[in-house]
């Protein structure tokens, strides 16, 4: 492979995303951002005809909150655009100076509707209102804002907090620039001498390596550049807790957590029976790793070793764009003609994907976009089985927006992250699933066996272990305590310890790893990972025992947007996360995978 990556400018056009759905270019940009109300007039126009009015009728109501919508979804296609325009080159001046601007006006503009909850709950006849057209749209928001009217402040203070929302998320903004710019690290060398560039997209490629040398090279390269940084890292993750734990405060939550957790209303013992029933469980992972020892004939499972398929060969098979649709298309059938049509136009007309590599682009992969655009979608393409499963993975996320979009207003269109992974997760379920039950003795099903167990060793056993570090960092910042580089280094290390078993070995560079982890800075996301994907593979099973009612509960729950409660959206769906039986069931598929593994092997 070549170790030229191209400049942004040089990448063909097929590879990139077409984003013209928001806007031609930056010059477009400019001008629709030029039409938004300066703060003076939208300030003026907003005491004039709602401030102070809310209470005089259900039809002045309506058109305060669907002018807020307009608003809103202007300021939503011009942070998008930008962002995604930052995303394909993180060191661009001019996405840069786009995002700035946005990301400062969408605070200051936001701040202005500042008046309308506080407002809102002074009505009296609200729930009444909330019975009649056309406000009856706008009823599971406003019971969401009555569930929340404990942690609801004053119109000073709820504007105060809005403004203060660009220089809070500036850590987030820190860590990325840091990640994906300034660190610059060695070229890993492999058996034979070679050398391998190592960057934040090719490290986990160099991860999937047979080569061991060079695994532990890219490993030693990459953390040694990551540890020079540990200090500043530490304040960085540190202020980035603190002020989720002062707004928390400031709300009156009783930490960090609760608070995060309260916005999709989730209850805290969601989160911590998940970290139990993990935490019960981690015997079949410490067998996974005895299994991994000695199917690689090494003396024990270093960091380095967990990703590298179980299945050694001559030479990896590599998939062309072409190929990986075509297999993922493929895949998704059983979700029927509409849903595979129209994935498959958004992969090969409408270029919903920006998959090449080029230099600065930001690392990991990820779905986005706007009520008014097309889902985009960015990774790096290297054709890797991998990768495949990142492109099933996505356009799960893709399909998911695309069918909320379709069938909810605005102001209901958007899902939680809760059940956000659901659909994403569950593509990569059918995808597995296609290649086992289609080519069940190739290499490529043995490869797929391996990448099944290591998607549940990373969407589940990793990201609780992840979330289990995120719930010490907070109860440290709730109580007031500073982070110190030993502090979180020697929790980490000790958390690995616990979950990885004796079968395993811990270079000291372990102790970095929670430096590079970017889902950090959206606090308590990851274990939504995890609950995802238990809650994909008992949908997965419901598709195949019976297809029609299977897919009926699925296009429920993408059609559903943020019209309801998360945990009823997945109740409505067949899957009830207070129970631990989806985690359970999840670990029972796990099991019977190693079963597997044992069996080729015994």
């Amino acid at each position: 492979m070549s170790t030229e990556i191209l400049s942004r400018n040089l990448v063909p056009e097929a590879e990139t995303w077409n984003l013209q759905d928001l806007f031609l270019n930056f010059d477009s940009w400019d001008d629709n951002f030029s039409k938004l109300p300066s703060e003076d007039s939208l300030e003026t126009f907003l005491n004039e005809r709602f401030k102070g009015k809310l209470n005089q009728s259900p039809s002045v109501l309506f058109e305060c909150l669907q002018h807020k919508d307009f608003v809103f979804r202007q300021l939503e296609n011009l942070y998008v655009y930008a962002h995604l325009r930052q995303s394909e080159d993180v060191e661009n001046a001019q996405s840069s100076e786009k995002c700035g601007k946005i990301d400062n006006t969408m605070a200051l503009l936001s701040s202005k509707f500042a008046f309308i909850e506080p407002e809102i709950l002074t009505i009296s006849k609200l729930d009444e209102w909330i019975l009649v057209e056309p406000l009856k749209t706008y009823a599971y928001k406003i019971n969401e804002l009555l569930r929340k009217k404990s942690h609801i402040l004053s119109e000073k203070e709820e504007s105060l907090l809005s403004r203060l929302q660009v220089p809070l998320s500036v850590y987030d903004n820190i860590h990325s620039k840091w990640n994906n710019v300034d660190l610059k690290f060695a070229p890993a060398k492999d058996k034979e001498g070679k050398e391998h560039l190592v960057t934040n997209s090719r490290y986990s490629l160099n991860l999937q390596s047979q080569d061991r040398t060079l695994r532990e090279n890219n490993f030693i390269s990459y953390y040694s550049e990551v540890a020079k940084w540990r200090n500043t890292i530490t304040e960085n993750y540190y202020g980035n807790m603190i002020a989720g734990s002062t707004l928390a405060s400031v709300r009156n939550f009783k930490g960090y957590l609760e608070s995060s957790l309260f916005e999709d209303d989730i209850p805290v013992s969601l989160y911590e029976n998940l970290i139990q029933t993990v935490r019960n469980n981690l015997n079949l992972l410490h067998k996974s790793m005895g299994l991994r020892k000695n199917i690689l004939k090494i003396d024990a499972v270093a960091p380095y070793d967990r990703y590298v398929s179980l299945f050694s060969q001559e030479k990896e098979p590599k998939f062309s764009w072409e190929e990986g649709c075509h297999l993922v298309l493929e895949a998704i059938k059983p979700m029927g003609e509409e849903y595979v049509a129209i994935a498959r136009k958004g992969l090969t007309v409408d270029r919903w994907v920006d998959r090449a590599e080029n230099k600065g682009k930001r690392s990991g992969a990820f779905s986005w976009g706007t009520y008014d655009s097309r889902p985009y979608m960015l990774q790096s393409w290297t054709g890797t089985l991998g990768d495949v499963y990142t492109l099933a993975h996505e356009l799960g996320h893709s399909m998911h927006s695309y069918y909320s979009h379709h069938n909810q207003p605005y102001h209901t269109s958007s899902y939680t992250i809760f059940v956000a992974e659901v659909a994403s997760t569950l593509n990569e379920a059918l995808l597995s699933d296609y290649i086992l039950t289609h080519q069940p003795e190739s290499v490529l099903a043995k490869m797929v066996l391996s990448e099944s167990i290591q998607n549940f060793e990373g969407t589940v056993l990793r990201q609780v272990l992840f979330a289990t570090f995120e719930k010490e960092a907070a109860r440290i910042s709730d109580n007031g305590e500073v982070f110190t580089p030993d502090m979180m280094e020697e929790f980490y290390l000790n958390l690995n310890k616990e979950w990885y078993g004796d079968s395993c070995v811990y270079p000291d560079f372990n102790k970095h790893e929670w430096m590079r982890i970017p889902h950090f800075y959206s606090a308590f996301y990851v274990y939504k990972y995890a609950t995802s994907y238990c809650a994909s593979l008992s949908l997965a099973e419901k598709l195949k025992d019976n297809p029609t009612s299977g897919q009926e509960r699925i296009f429920a729950l993408l059609k559903a947007g943020g019209s309801m409660p998360s945990l009823e959206i997945l109740n409505r769906a067949g899957v009830n996360l207070l129970s631990p039986e989806p985690i359970e069931n999840a670990f029972l598929n796990y099991k019977r995978n190693l079963e597997r593994i044992e069996k080729i092997y015994s």
